[in-house]
């Protein structure tokens, strides 16, 4: 009797122990999902969701009443190679643009071992052309499947909530040869014409990568209409799509073509990045009237999405990542390829795109810190917290550089307004490439003395001219708190620096 009871009291607490135990690793294993923005490396941006895999293309921004809900792409864990990957989308919602809740699964994603789901976008099928319901929202994504690229459908009708496979689970569009490159399709619903108009990366009988354009009645049958070559060699082409937009406060109606130049043969920036070239579009026939030009000038702003807000302004966000060097960067770094902040943009008439404003909330602190940098002289601030933000005036010919405060990293950003130049250089202990160590040189639009404002996260440098519009997202890689900067005041006249931490 004795000897049964206390196999009892055995049973009890054994059985507690792996209570316990379960309850312990659901906990961990959800501990990413309920980690507060404060306790992840980028403190105001979107952080990746892939603590030890990689996170990098935007697939959409959809805006559900007061909510943002953010879409993008995460491999599954399984490394960095680009035959390990088994890529799927992922979920963020925010209200502000600067805080985030992981929501995660998209319910778009690989079926079998065989296969990753890839990059694609989102368009609401307001009038059901497709038969999945009035209202209900339309996802298109690369499958990667034994070396093809075919797109692929899936429908919501809860508002993307829940997603379900369309077209019985096959391909709605595939290249014109087998396994020829056909990626990245972006899909809108140009009201004019009463169609969809689909934008594909491709390739052509010479391997070139080219936009291809396609347009449906019922978002499953696609018909080709067109194609767009670069002008300039800029590398391959991909991550495509197209806006209507009007010119600020001229009413000129235009389309811009958005896509991502993964190379540099024929382009005097030397870094992979995110082009738009602005023209007519009529029944899927697309006629450029510029060439392309940078969205942004950095080196980090690719795969980028943009969500119209109204018709003059565009809301936008990009992958801060590039692949001459992502895959060099120490796994010390955690949730590797992050997002820039998000920025409204608008088409000047001059067909010039751009940036009026990064989001940032109030974010910052009112409690200033503020040196005046004389003429000829040095002057230096320390930071206490990883985000921040710096306000200057850079007059003619002056030098600024971010340093870690242990060390680990440091960014100089050099400026020659004389020559309207901007160069930059970056060195970290996370990152043995030449790629990123190499000094870049950027082109500035303004004049001899310009308002600059630099705003600084922990992993995320980014370069705002607020007069003329220009921005410049940099990746940093540093696992310290707290920076020290020095401004270098290289010319005849006095300026001054102004650091407001985050509160």
């Amino acid at each position: 009797m004795q000897r049964h009871r206390v196999r009892k009291v055995l049973s009890i607490i054994m059985a507690g122990i792996v209570l316990f135990s379960i309850g312990w690793l659901i906990c961990l294993k959800n501990n990413s999902k309920n980690m507060t923005q404060q306790q992840l490396p980028q403190k105001w941006h979107l952080n990746g969701l892939s603590k030890n895999g990689l996170s990098n293309d935007t697939q959409t921004i959809l805006k559900n009443g007061q909510k943002y809900e953010l879409f993008y792409l995460v491999d599954t864990g399984k490394g960095l190679e680009a035959n390990q990957q088994r890529t799927r989308w992922a979920r963020s919602v925010s209200s502000d643009l600067t805080t985030f809740k992981v929501a995660d699964s998209a319910d778009i994603k690989p079926v079998s071992q065989q296969e990753s789901v890839a990059t694609g976008s989102i368009v609401k099928d307001a009038d059901n052309l497709s038969g999945h319901g009035k209202n209900s929202l339309l996802a298109y994504a690369t499958k990667y499947i034994n070396g093809n690229q075919w797109t692929y459908m899936w429908y919501s009708t809860n508002q993307g909530e829940n997603w379900h496979v369309a077209h019985n689970g096959k391909p709605v569009a595939k290249p014109y040869k087998e396994g020829k490159d056909f990626r990245d399709p972006h899909v809108i619903y140009d009201s004019d014409a009463k169609q969809f108009v689909m934008t594909v990366a491709e390739a052509d009988d010479n391997n070139h990568m080219k936009i291809g354009f396609y347009i449906s009645k019922n978002g499953t049958t696609w018909q080709y209409t067109d194609s767009f070559y670069s002008p300039r060699d800029l590398g391959t082409l991909e991550v495509p799509e197209i806006h209507q937009i009007y010119q600020k406060n001229n009413n000129q109606k235009q389309w811009i073509l958005f896509f991502g130049a993964n190379g540099f043969a024929d382009d005097f920036q030397k870094s992979t990045g995110s082009y738009y070239v602005v023209g007519q579009l009529k029944n899927g026939q697309f006629e450029a009237e510029t060439d392309p030009k940078r969205v942004d000038f950095g080196t980090d702003y690719y795969a980028a999405h943009n969500y119209q807000e109204n018709n003059e302004q565009l809301l936008g966000f990009g992958w801060m990542g590039n692949w001459d060097y992502i895959n060099r960067v120490s796994d010390d770094i955690k949730y590797k390829g992050n997002y820039s902040a998000f920025r409204k943009m608008f088409l000047s008439s001059d067909n010039k795109l751009k940036t009026s404003k990064i989001i940032t909330n109030g974010l910052f602190d009112t409690k200033k810190k503020t040196a005046l940098v004389r003429t000829h002289s040095k002057s230096h601030i320390k930071t206490n917290k990883a985000a921040y933000k710096i306000s200057t005036v850079v007059n003619g010919n002056q030098k600024l550089t971010i340093r870690a405060g242990n060390g680990d990293s440091n960014v100089s950003f050099h400026f020659n307004n004389f020559d309207k130049k901007m160069t930059v250089h970056r060195q970290s202990n996370y990152v043995t490439n030449d790629a990123y160590n190499k000094d870049y040189n950027i082109n500035l639009w303004g004049d001899w003395s310009e308002k600059v404002d630099f705003y600084v996260d922990q992993y995320s440098i980014e370069v705002f001219w607020p007069k003329t519009g220009q921005v410049a997202t940099f990746a940093k890689y540093s696992n310290d708190s707290g920076d020290n900067i020095v401004f270098d005041n290289l010319d005849n006249k006095s300026s001054s620096l102004v650091v407001q931490e985050m509160k």
